[in-house]
């Protein structure tokens, strides 16, 4: 009994612990005071997308890069060297210069090794061979490369920063400062092959004449810990990647990327000392306290986060008279690259009514018709309170159609008035893959019409015809097509009076809608129920949603990959080949006949009896 008591007690303490466990936060966000007790001596938490210093110390004063330097000979050579996969011959620079602690990748004179090699080798494990056989081969000597590096840092702006050689080793001319490091990195990350580069964790190395194979990997902590050797596990989820570097004078030093939900930060870490093996993970448990601080308080959003859309309606000039939408034209901005980035307490009071967009500025030329698919309209600016924000091109989401053979007299008065002469003239109505003959597969839709022109001079009117639909030259046709859209949210089928391309829509005439299944030589009619509210309360077989694709002065209507169209029909053509077909018929059917009365006749060589029936 006293056992039992025991256990129920065990189990009590058991589940209070887990519960006061489950409420107690797994992590304390970074206040001010944790990152001011970090000793580091030069400091600063940098956020790439809007360029703001979110924390510093000392972030201009001198301090020594060591292999950080390494960053600056990746990107001048990166932007200098067209071909990454190009080889180069190492000359006596790559063992030169370097003792026996030296970083180094292991390259001699004489090895034949690729400039993207040399990269990798340059970045994961710091090689200093790499740095200066780099230098030699974009720049044909090491002084040169020196001034691409002083060129270069001082177009980023880094004035507080000045090189001496591609590797990093100390020299007292060597400097720079914290801030200008974050300035680097952020230069350097628009680079899509330096990211590639240092977010490696693993690379083998390859001299071409078999000489030489290494596989390397990266001194990065907050991407790899390496099994047996590191004491300590630094990996950090959202880790870009970055550059480790160590002298006797410089300490340890990071530079380092990290992203976390569209914030990119850098953190930069320079002169903790070395003489103290305890301190070597200690830049990566402090820039982790700079990120965790950082993404705690910024935060970055695109346009759809405030509910700004850049759809503009655009009219058009010179369009044709039976334009669907009267030269109205739909264009969009991209403004996928577009962020806003900065303090949550700041970005979060901005909604919706911060943004305005000015009024496009259209180019006269090419809003006259024809308009074609993504032809650049002009170009439209965005604000933010006020401030110009964001400028991009107006980009046309369907085309319109200039038609010299449609003009406003040329409308036909079928259109508006009964005037035909009630002649049906029915041609084929139908579906196939390739769409059949252009004059018949875009169709028009005007006044509640769909219709197919030749020639610009006749009309040919999509009907139902009790339960099928067909193509004629009817004038009781007119008017009689409703379209239906599905909309994206509900699936609703809702009537429309506007088409929107790529939109999903139902064909009525007559509470029955179109088919994409031949009857015959013409389409199925399905009967649908449309109630109350105007809406078809059916569910609609594919084969009865149709797609609009812009085509001209009208559309090409298609559904499950089939094209609407009609063909010729019974017309002259047709006839004249049935006529050949049974005249042909007749010649075979005679010489046969002859040929069988030669056979049974054969009395005079050279003369035939006929036998009369």
């Amino acid at each position: 009994m006293g056992e039992c008591i025991v256990k129920k007690l065990f189990y009590i303490i058991l589940c209070f612990v887990l519960t006061a466990c489950a409420v107690i936060p797994a992590y304390a966000e970074p206040s001010q005071s944790d990152l001011d007790a970090i000793t580091t001596p030069y400091m600063c938490l940098y956020e790439a997308d809007t360029g703001t210093v979110v924390y510093q110390r000392n972030a201009e004063a001198k301090a020594f890069p060591a292999s950080t330097t390494k960053i600056m000979t990746a990107i001048v050579a990166l932007e200098h060297c067209s071909d990454i996969n190009a080889l180069y011959t190492c000359g006596w620079e790559a063992q030169n210069g370097f003792g026996s602690k030296s970083s180094l990748l292991g390259l001699k004179y004489g090895y034949v090794v690729s400039i993207k090699d040399m990269l990798y080798g340059l970045m994961l494990c710091s090689g200093n061979d790499c740095g200066a056989c780099l230098a030699v081969a974009t720049a044909g000597s090491i002084d040169n490369f020196i001034a691409l590096m002083n060129e270069k840092a001082a177009e980023i702006g880094m004035t507080g920063t000045h090189y001496t050689n591609p590797h990093g080793l100390h020299d007292d001319n060597h400097y720079t400062t914290a801030y200008d490091m974050a300035l680097l990195m952020q230069h350097a990350l628009k680079n899509d092959v330096f990211r590639e580069i240092i977010k490696t964790i693993e690379y083998t190395v390859t001299e071409v004449n078999g000489k030489f194979t290494k596989t390397i990997q990266t001194s990065n902590k907050f991407l790899f810990t390496k099994e047996g050797v590191d004491w300590d596990k630094n990996e950090y989820e959202y880790a870009i990647g970055g550059k480790t570097g160590e002298t006797n004078v410089a300490g340890y030093c990071l530079v380092e990327a990290a992203q976390k939900d569209g914030v990119t930060l850098i953190a930069v870490l320079m002169g903790d000392p070395n003489y103290d093996t305890s301190k070597f993970y200690y830049r990566f448990h402090s820039a982790r306290t700079l990120f965790e601080y950082g993404f705690a308080r910024y935060a970055s959003y695109d346009l759809a986060h405030y509910g700004v859309t850049s759809d503009f309606n655009i009219n058009t000039t010179g369009y044709a008279a039976n334009d669907p939408n009267s030269g109205v034209v739909t264009a969009y901005v991209d403004t996928s690259s577009v962020r806003i980035s900065g303090l949550k307490e700041d970005i979060d009071a901005y909604s919706a009514s911060s943004f305005t967009w000015l009024e496009p500025a259209l180019d006269p030329a090419a809003v006259a018709a024809p308009v074609n698919i993504g032809d650049k309209l002009g170009t439209a600016t965005l604000t933010l309170n006020g401030k110009e924000l964001f400028t991009g091109d107006l980009i046309a989401a369907f085309s319109v159609q200039a038609d010299a053979s449609v003009s406003d007299t040329d409308v036909p008065s079928g259109i508006i008035d009964d005037d035909h002469t009630g002649r049906r003239d029915v041609n084929n109505l139908t579906v196939s893959k390739n769409g059949g003959n252009a004059d018949y597969t875009v169709w028009v839709y005007y006044n509640d019409t769909l219709f197919t022109m030749q020639d610009g001079k006749e009309w040919y009117y999509l009907f139902c015809d009790g339960d099928v639909f067909r193509s004629a030259r009817v004038p009781a046709a007119e008017h009689e097509i409703r379209l239906y859209a599905q909309s994206p949210e509900s699936g609703a089928w809702e009537p429309t009076s506007s088409i929107e391309p790529g939109g999903r829509y139902a064909v009525v005439s007559g509470g029955k809608a179109l088919q994409a299944v031949r009857k015959g030589r013409s389409l199925a009619a399905l009967p649908v129920t449309v109630g109350d509210d105007g809406s078809i309360t059916d569910a609609l077989p594919e084969s009865a949603v149709w797609t609009f694709t812009p085509n001209g002065a009208g559309f090409q209507l298609t559904s499950g990959g089939l094209y609407l169209h009609r063909s010729g029909g019974d017309g002259l053509l047709f006839w004249i080949l049935i006529a050949v077909l049974v005249i042909a018929v007749i010649v075979v059917i005679r010489l046969i006949a002859t040929n069988r009365r030669r056979r049974r006749n054969p009395k005079r060589r050279g003369r035939y009896k006929i036998y009369r029936m």
